[in-house]
């Protein structure tokens, strides 16, 4: 520990002690054993059980300043700091190594903290709220609770390691600040629970939120899982078929645009451009000679290539994650008019990705080209979708396709006329 953190701790330690005593002698009187015992427990299993979840999926955490919010209304600031000082206590934090001077420095913040809340309550809720309920004066009293606390830690981070990149107050705050809106809102439904009904339903609702925050993170674990299966598997296309190397981050990409122009839910769009990501995963099953084929496929080429979809849906179709939309892996070389494979489907039995997913794979073809075919110019791939729709391509979102490509959503992409003549004559010769 350096020099200057040793000072600021001291100073921390000393300003508590004083404030203690202030608060003390100023607001102490008689209080109720039953609520201070209630509140400290409360608080006390709010901050054990939010670290038992933390460590679970390390996402960090707190309900503390929802369930205080709730005595600053019930205790005066000297009871409001001593119940968060005591209440925050992580009883597993210590039994992984206690360090006493960040032990006391966490207390110290906590009073601190919990006591200027309070106070700033007591003093704005007779002006801004009288006796209705207190809204605004118990999001000031956040507002100071948040800073407080914040501003505390900011400083002894900085001062204590001056090797790491340190951020700046306000992009620290702007981080955290979500945290403040959510903790305020939460501590308001608390609050309401306490004033207008009973403890009963106070901790009832405590535990209701408990259970949803453990819903969302195991919901936001298998969405992480999800994603690194999907990631995978995108390597591993990539490393079988080095020409079309990015096709699928590219398709995913105009899979992307294309599900917002539909106006499909966002569930709906997330899960389609998964899919996209990895359309092309059946193709680990095709020989290596047919994938990096310069040429022309043979008719006994093509029919292998064709069974790619069928290989693809065969490979995920266990993986519980992915499999309610693989569908569209399978069918998403069929056409609007029932020209298409492995199934020949028409018109709206081809599920909806499939047929988004077969307009942005054509798209990327077009752009891209093949090294028997040249890539097509803006207008050119506009002319064919206008010429595919009803064909090849649901007329629908040919047209949507279109408009997304006159908008300029893939300008980036086309190559340019001369670019695309000197590779023409490239093949010509």
């Amino acid at each position: 520990m350096n020099k200057k953190t040793k000072i600021y701790l001291a100073i921390i330690w000393g300003l508590t002690l004083s404030i203690f005593f202030v608060l003390l002698f100023s607001y102490y009187n008689d209080i109720s054993i039953f609520n201070l015992t209630f509140f400290l427990l409360t608080l006390l299993f709010v901050s054990n059980f939010s670290m038992f979840f933390n460590s679970m999926t390390e996402i960090t955490t707190s309900m503390n300043l929802p369930v205080l919010l709730t005595t600053f209304t019930v205790f005066n600031p000297f009871w409001a700091g001593l119940i968060a000082l005591l209440g925050t206590i992580e009883v597993k934090s210590q039994q992984l190594g206690f360090v006493w001077y960040k032990f006391l420095f966490n207390r110290s913040v906590f009073f601190l903290a919990a006591s200027s809340g309070a106070l700033i309550f007591k003093l704005t809720r007779p002006v801004l709220d009288g006796n209705t309920f207190p809204i605004l004066s118990a999001l000031f009293a956040s507002i100071v609770y948040f800073l407080v606390n914040n501003l505390l830690v900011y400083i002894v981070v900085n001062l204590a390691d001056n090797d790491v990149n340190q951020m700046s107050l306000l992009s620290y705050f702007r981080e955290l600040s979500k945290n403040l809106i959510t903790s305020y809102f939460l501590g308001l439904v608390l609050l309401a629970s306490y004033m207008y009904f009973s403890k009963v339903l106070f901790v009832l609702v405590i535990i209701l939120l408990f259970i949803i925050k453990d819903f969302f993170y195991s919901r936001l674990q298998q969405m992480n899982s999800y994603t690194q299966i999907i990631e995978s598997f995108l390597k591993v296309i990539d490393s079988k078929d080095h020409y079309t190397e990015g096709h699928c981050e590219r398709v995913a990409n105009y899979t992307y645009h294309l599900c917002n122009e539909m106006n499909l839910s966002r569930a709906k769009s997330e899960k389609i451009i998964s899919i996209a990501k990895i359309h092309d995963i059946g193709k680990i099953y095709v020989d290596d000679d047919i994938l990096r084929s310069s040429d022309r496929l043979s008719e006994h080429e093509y029919q292998e290539i064709k069974r790619h979809t069928e290989y693809g849906y065969q490979l995920l179709k266990d993986i519980d994650l992915i499999n309610d939309e693989l569908e569209i892996i399978r069918y998403h070389h069929e056409r609007w008019d029932g020209r298409g494979y492995p199934k020949g489907l028409e018109g709206e039995k081809i599920p909806v990705g499939a047929r988004i997913l077969t307009a942005c794979d054509s798209l990327d073809v077009m752009i891209t080209g093949r090294t028997y075919k040249p890539p097509m110019t803006k207008e050119e791939i506009i002319e064919e979708f206008k010429k595919c729709a009803g064909g090849q391509f649901d007329p629908e979102i040919a047209e949507k396709m279109i408009k997304l490509i006159r908008d300029g959503y893939f300008d980036d992409k086309f190559k340019s006329e001369e670019k695309i003549r000197e590779l023409e004559f490239s093949l010509e010769y």
